[in-house]
């Protein structure tokens, strides 16, 4: 049979021998590496859920900028709209087109209160002031010759657009422009003048020029009639024939500390429509030479816009004015 007799302990291995602090040490080394190893893990996995909370968190961000981006435009844009439309209809008085208004914010309310609680949003836009001024149209056959002021002892100017016929415009250059094309001057309380010169180029291309003080003008920008009865100028909006064209109103005009004047000059050197929304210094109504040209109208109205999700509260209020020149 096999000897499974036990033998007598080691003694070595109960009380220590020459290799005892070799093993403790190797022990000492190999717990060492295993609380190193699950540090780095450790630390791996904190630093990969800080990345990616940073990136969740930011992509909410984005998220609820471009909703409230979404929503104001929707207000400015609407309210916008309204403004226009008023004008256009006629109003009988300013107490017209502003009762107007106001009930035209009232259904944007609604519709936009609609619209965003199928989303899980609330939305509100309220109105809160309103500012009054004169909306001036006229026929270039109707202005004078000469000169004719199409609004004085304004401070804001939107919307003012020259509909005109290529076909009509005096033929020059930007030297001969000063005494011979159509423009409008803009006088300021400073006595200093900007004149904006609408002519046919010499290479056919309706041209606008820009000067200063009655000095020659310079050449903005350029478009060919193509076949077209009208070719729009947008002064405030700064565009010619529907192309970008900024610069031709001046900055110092966009809001200025002081009044300025509006007169056309040498109307008979154009055929068209001039059309300008403007607010007055004081008071609503704007004076002007083109009376029969002149109804009451509203510049610009301020609204609050108030817009809340489950993620997102978003409050703010806006001034709006479709057609004012940008600074």
């Amino acid at each position: 049979m096999a000897d499974v007799s036990i033998g007598p302990p080691d003694g070595d291995r109960l009380f220590g021998g020459e290799d005892t602090s070799n093993a403790d040490r190797a022990q000492l080394l190999l717990v060492a590496g295993l609380v190193m190893a699950v540090s780095l893990v450790t630390l791996v996995v904190l630093l990969n859920a800080t990345i990616y909370s940073e990136n969740v968190a930011t992509r909410g961000i984005e998220s609820a900028d471009g909703e409230a981006l979404e929503v104001r435009a929707t207000a400015v844009d609407g309210t916008g709209e309204l403004l226009d439309a008023t004008n256009r209809a006629g109003p009988t008085d300013h107490a017209d087109a502003a009762e107007t208004v106001r009930n035209g914010v009232k259904d944007l309310d609604r519709e936009a209160s609609r619209s965003y609680a199928e989303r899980g949003g609330v939305a509100r836009i309220e109105l809160l002031e309103i500012r009054n001024g004169s909306r001036i149209t006229t026929d270039m056959a109707a202005v004078d010759p000469n000169a004719s002021t199409l609004a004085a002892d304004v401070d804001r100017t939107r919307g003012f657009v020259l509909d005109v016929d290529p076909g009509s415009l005096v033929e020059t250059n930007a030297s001969g422009a000063v005494d011979n094309a159509f423009h409008v001057e803009l006088n300021d309380s400073t006595g200093g003048t900007h004149q904006v010169y609408v002519y046919n180029g010499t290479d056919g291309n309706v041209t606008v020029a820009v000067g200063d003080n009655s000095g020659e003008p310079t050449v903005w920008c350029e478009t060919p009639p193509d076949g077209r009865d009208r070719v729009a100028v947008d002064l405030t909006g700064e565009r010619l024939g529907g192309r970008s064209c900024p610069g031709i109103w001046p900055t110092a005009l966009v809001a200025p500390d002081d009044a300025y004047d509006i007169t056309l000059m040498s109307a008979n050197a154009a055929a068209g429509e001039a059309a300008a929304t403007v607010r007055a210094v004081s008071g609503d109504t704007v004076t002007t030479n083109l009376t029969g040209g002149r109804q009451p109208a509203v510049y610009e109205a301020t609204i609050g816009l108030r817009y809340r999700t489950a993620e997102l509260r978003f409050e703010t209020d806006v001034r709006v004015v479709p057609g004012e020149p940008n600074a």
